[in-house]
């Protein structure tokens, strides 16, 4: 997630105290053959702000387990009453709930297997852990069908689940399969510092019964549109995905594109520069194509959303917010945002333990960008001299405040405030990827990238993955490298 462009730094500082070609593109239909299959119906009503959704997931077991319960994440719970942490930090309530606190009901009705009622339980904060008891036991390389009934109400907040004056945003909607990993279901809970997500790739075919004044941006292809009446009905389709969103808006304005193979959509509403908008996507997956391989779906869609942080990455689709208003900003954001796609996207990673693994590579990679794309407004040194400078006064007021200040590289849940974290793993990020680039040269840092991509696409990767594309692309380990970077021991002047 882009909370703030590197040009804003000092806002948030003072407010809150050889290249690689391109590669023939992936035949995802053949790769998509061994995952977990999400069906989903759903019909939402415009006017409660609110859908019943019939969920069946046809989960394949991947592991070498054997397993007898499968656990889901339900991310709505965090956004009810009650929930024990809150969606945003305290600085940022007033810009999710500009029109005052409000709450979302989500409610789970029925869950079957071979279409008998099965037992289910909760657990975790705020009961956002579901746990489906399997009636038989589920040996590796098998599947079972597991059917929940739902609904939801959403919140009027400009957040992932929630809307605003000109969006409807839904995203991280409905249950997902919990990662399974060291003998157990990955269970860490929603937190309001970054992205605290982490998903396997899946497969997913919608079909979503809505108002036929909203337009819909999404996640995959729209197979088919059926408009009867007021009524519309849609069929959508993601192979290889690792989440699944959507965006609806009666206001939306839709301009498009192509780069390469690659549609190009972008959803808006009051944009004089939407031409620009559209082409810094263009210009962003052309460039990360040539970068680190080729982006391998038919669709990528802009969307400009109600949302309280500056942008937001899921599958095939990135959210920018309305709120920014600065040209360059918006065109920042939305490149940022774009290098998603392959970290976070296509290269999967535990967002809650390392969000440095894909937030720092995505910003990073958004200067790569600018070193090859003249045209624009922003310079890479410019930027990495910014960086240098806005974290060393951040790191003097703080420590002046605190008298000591932990700047290692952490889980999203181990930051005190939202500032450590964005500095920590944006600003900080940066700098740690340019003492990288400029000690190994552009050759090697390019080559270790493309590899990193082509062995960890499609799956999740850890930090190790990461350490030994580099360290195979310099011929050296650079192991010692990252830690000193990462648990803080470096010192920045």
């Amino acid at each position: 997630m882009k909370k703030i462009s590197l040009i804003l730094c000092f806002v948030l500082l003072f407010s809150t105290f050889c290249f690689v070609g391109c590669k023939k593109k992936d035949d995802l239909n053949s790769l998509s053959a061994n995952l977990t299959n999400y069906d989903m119906t759903i019909n939402y009503d415009h006017e409660n702000k609110s859908a019943q959704v019939t969920e069946i997931i046809d989960y394949y077991n991947s592991t070498d387990a054997i397993l007898k319960t499968i656990k889901f994440h339900l991310y709505p719970q965090f956004f009810e009453e009650g929930a024990e942490n809150y969606i945003v930090s305290s600085t940022k309530l007033n810009d999710a709930y500009p029109n005052g606190i409000s709450y979302a009901r989500f409610e789970i009705s029925r869950v079957s297997i071979a279409d008998t009622d099965t037992d289910y339980s909760y657990s975790g904060e705020n009961d956002s852990i579901l746990s489906v008891q399997l009636k038989n036991s589920l040996l590796p390389e098998n599947r079972v069908e597991i059917e929940i009934e739902f609904y939801f109400y959403l919140p009027n907040c400009e957040h992932r689940f929630g809307y605003g004056e000109n969006t409807v945003n839904l995203n991280n909607f409905y249950p997902i399969a919990c990662v399974y990993e060291n003998g157990d279901f990955n269970c860490s809970p929603y937190n309001p510092n970054g992205d605290p997500f982490y998903s396997d790739m899946a497969n997913y075919s919608i079909e979503l019964t809505l108002n036929s004044s909203l337009k819909v941006a999404h996640t995959g292809e729209c197979i088919s549109s059926v408009t009867t009446n007021n009524e519309k009905v849609m069929e959508i389709e993601a192979k290889m995905v690792r989440d699944f969103a959507l965006v609806l808006s009666d206001k939306f304005e839709i301009i498009s594109s192509k780069a390469g193979d690659t549609s190009v959509y972008y959803y808006y509403f009051d944009d004089e520069n939407a031409e620009n908008s559209l082409n810094a996507g263009v210009d962003a997956i052309n460039t990360f194509n040539s970068l680190f391989g080729e982006y391998p779906y038919s669709t990528f869609s802009i969307v400009k959303a109600d949302f309280v942080f500056g942008g937001m990455e899921y599958p095939n689709l990135v959210l920018i917010s309305a709120d920014v208003e600065n040209a360059d900003d918006y065109m920042n954001v939305i490149i940022h945002e774009t290098a998603h796609q392959w970290w976070y996207g296509m290269v999967g990673n535990d967002e809650y333990l390392y969000p440095w693994l894909d937030e720092a590579l995505t910003e990073f990679s958004t200067l790569l960008f600018y070193n090859e794309n003249d045209g624009y407004n922003l310079n890479y040194a410019q930027m990495v001299d910014a960086c240098r400078a806005n974290y060393t006064l951040f790191i003097s007021v703080y420590t002046d405040v605190l008298g000591n200040l932990d700047t290692s590289m952490r889980a999203v849940d181990e930051y005190n405030t939202e500032p450590e974290y964005t500095y920590c793993t944006y600003v900080k990020g940066v700098l740690m990827y340019d003492s990288l680039y400029s000690l190994i040269g552009e050759k090697k840092f390019i080559s270790a990238l493309s590899s990193y991509f082509d062995a960890n696409k499609y799956t999740n990767a850890t930090p190790d993955d990461l350490i030994s594309a580099f360290s195979s692309a310099n011929n050296s380990d650079m192991t010692n490298f990252f830690d000193s970077w990462i648990s803080g021991k470096v010192v920045i002047r």
